[in-house]
């Protein structure tokens, strides 16, 4: 197991400005900041994926996600960082670490790296690299963009005992349509 493994992923499934599929809450009501049905049901299949997670994956520990707007005006009205942790944060009785926004990943960076590890976030796509190069010094070791078609890779970031950083890239691969293709 290595020193550090944080595990990130992008929230599930969005609705698309004037698509067929609408945002919607855990209660069923509409809501454009919410994610979309096939959104929930990833939700529901991460659940299930990180319980029991396969190699070089682990069981979070911890789980973080991207809050809302905060008074600094970081952030978005956007839920879907947290709503696509929340069934598992159920399942695993953790409470996740909502604190910091879309805007402060150097200072959710900071919390990532003091969180008990394996640790899980839930962040916007296209603020994970910014994210990323906070946790792992800015050392060009995870890729600068995120797909905007891409739901189901995780980036695993592992650091050993001299704090050096490695990345990977896996595929969650829950939902129909879900590449499953070879990672390069």
């Amino acid at each position: 197991m290595p020193n550090k493994l944080v595990m990130i992923i992008r929230h599930a499934e969005k609705p698309i400005p004037g698509g067929p599929d609408l945002g919607v809450t855990e209660q069923s009501e509409s809501d454009p900041a919410s994610l979309t049905v096939r959104g929930w049901q990833r939700a529901g299949g991460l659940c299930r994926f990180f319980y029991e997670p396969p190699q070089p994956l682990g069981r979070p520990a911890s789980i973080v996600a991207s809050g809302m707007i905060k008074r600094d005006d970081s952030g978005t009205r956007s839920k879907r960082p947290s709503q696509t942790i929340t069934p598992l944060a159920r399942r695993l009785g953790l409470e996740p670490d909502v604190t910091h926004s879309k805007g402060q990943e150097q200072l959710a960076a900071d919390a990532i790296r003091t969180a008990q590890s394996p640790v899980l976030v839930s962040w916007q796509h296209e603020s994970i690299p910014a994210l990323a190069a906070a946790l792992v010094g800015g050392t060009g070791t995870a890729p600068q963009s995120w797909p905007d078609d891409d739901f189901d890779s995780i980036w695993v970031l592992e650091a050993d005992e001299a704090n050096v950083w490695s990345f990977s890239r896996e595929r969650q691969a829950l939902l129909d349509g879900d590449d499953t293709g070879q990672l390069s």
